[in-house]
């Protein structure tokens, strides 16, 4: 899970965050490669990013994460050295905001709250690898339930009773990240949707009963905390 920047809580970042010059991708845009030098880390600022590592024996790569709005990606680049661990591309139109990595490795280690973060995001990538590894036992509909309501609670606005999230993510996209087939996440959604837990939007989804998805889907979701929309 990609690091979201909290400008309040960390304003050595924001600081670079507002010297620095954004850049804007077309969907499908290759931002870097696995295995290339990292030096730079990236803020998106809109859009969204597909983090993905090779598919074996077949061409092109399995989305592995997602980095949107208010996200770093790239957060290798604040070891000397380290080449990229995923190749990212555009998931759409997005801005992203390229900060020096040096720079932003001083920036956590002023800021004790964000480093932490840091430190935890990396550890939620591990525990998801584990669960991921682990998911067999679960059904590809509560995979999907999971990742949905993942990317609603990171990115959507929850007043309490609903989540509306504002961006959509492709069916293959989920896909990928629940470890399902494309059909099945169609299925899946069209069902929720006929049951009223979802309401679809021009461009987004309206989440109308968190509780009940959340039921549907694996332990890892049924543990994991809402956030409420502060803003």
């Amino acid at each position: 899970m990609p690091l979201q920047v909290i400008p309040r809580r960390d304003r050595k970042l924001n600081a670079l965050i507002k010297k620095a010059t954004p850049v804007t991708y077309r969907k499908g845009r290759v931002i870097y490669r696995q295995g290339e030098p990292s030096a730079l880390v990236l803020l998106v600022r809109e859009g969204h990013v597909r983090l993905t590592l090779p598919k074996s024996g077949a061409d092109g790569g399995r989305i592995v994460g997602i980095a949107g709005p208010a996200e770093l990606l790239g957060i290798e680049a604040v070891t000397l050295d380290v080449p990229r661990r995923y190749t990212a591309i555009a998931g759409s139109a997005c801005t992203v905001v390229p900060l020096n990595g040096g720079a932003v490795f001083k920036a956590l280690r002023a800021s004790p709250k964000t480093l932490s973060q840091f430190l935890r995001s990396n550890d939620h990538d591990l525990a998801e690898a584990r669960l991921i590894s682990l998911s067999s036992g679960f059904s590809s509909k509560a995979r999907i339930a999971d990742v949905l309501l993942d990317l609603a609670y990171r990115f959507g606005v929850d007043d309490g009773r609903r989540i509306r999230l504002d961006h959509w993510f492709t069916h293959q996209e989920l896909a990928d990240l629940a470890g399902a087939h494309r059909s099945t996440v169609t299925t899946a959604i069209n069902d929720w949707i006929y049951d009223g837990m979802l309401k679809p939007q021009p461009r987004g989804l309206i989440i109308n009963k968190p509780g009940t998805l959340r039921k549907a889907g694996t332990e890892a979701s049924r543990k994991r905390k809402r956030k409420v929309a502060t803003r």
